[in-house]
């Protein structure tokens, strides 16, 4: 619970801090987003914010996925990670923060992000490494096109993720999101596809359906 009490103030913080930001610090919405598959419900949200004047900031990842009837318990699951950045050169940031999940709890986390935003693209690689003892190397990426338009345009992300352990020298984690829509005024519907594996043999899970996307400046 107390991961989840500090995103959400972080959320509200930051936000705040972005209303305050100088004129030539990029803006990027927050967006929050569900698909509706024919499996299983699943959410996200990324929060990529810069301190006014500063070259902190701070990125997020939650991502939820449930069971619609609660019937089938390895439906449900719950990640969310918060990372407190510096930025070095030009969008390269080194960061620290924590993580946490349903499936493993707890803990700290240091690594690298970078982020690029143009009128039409949104790039992000942020690999992190868990320092617990069972240590483990992540890595997620995801390229998005949404240009900046009042008009309908087109609308593409894909991302990626890929969890693996120091200890055992094995996968944990990896996943595969894809989306294609249209989207206006920070809207955006289509169709997605989510591709998920579990465990060193991979046990996977398809997800496809219709996604809802909002941005909040």
């Amino acid at each position: 619970m107390r991961p989840l009490l500090l995103l959400l103030f972080v959320t509200f913080y930051v936000t705040a801090q972005e209303k305050v930001n100088t004129p030539t610090t990029p803006v990027k919405p927050t967006p929050i987003e569900f698909l509706f598959g024919h499996k299983r419900i699943q959410g996200q949200t990324i929060i990529i914010k810069n301190f006014a004047k500063s070259k902190f900031g701070i990125f997020s990842l939650t991502t939820l996925a449930g069971d619609y009837k609660n019937m089938d318990k390895t439906n449900n699951e719950l990640f969310s990670n918060i990372q407190l950045n510096y930025d070095v050169y030009k969008g390269l940031k080194v960061t620290s923060g924590a993580t946490f999940s349903s499936a493993k709890g707890f803990a700290p986390i240091a690594g690298l992000e970078y982020v690029f935003v143009n009128k039409n693209f949104t790039l992000v690689i942020n690999p992190t490494i868990n320092l617990t003892k069972e240590s483990s190397f992540a890595n997620f990426a995801q390229v998005e096109f949404a240009p900046k338009t009042t008009k309908l345009s087109p609308y593409a992300r894909f991302q990626g993720l890929y969890v693996k352990s120091f200890e055992e020298n094995k996968h944990e984690r990896s996943s595969a999101v894809l989306r294609l829509g249209i989207s206006k005024k920070g809207f955006s519907t289509g169709l997605g596809f989510n591709k998920d594996f579990y465990g060193p043999t991979k046990i996977s899970k398809s997800n496809f359906g219709v996604f809802f996307q909002y941005k909040f400046i």
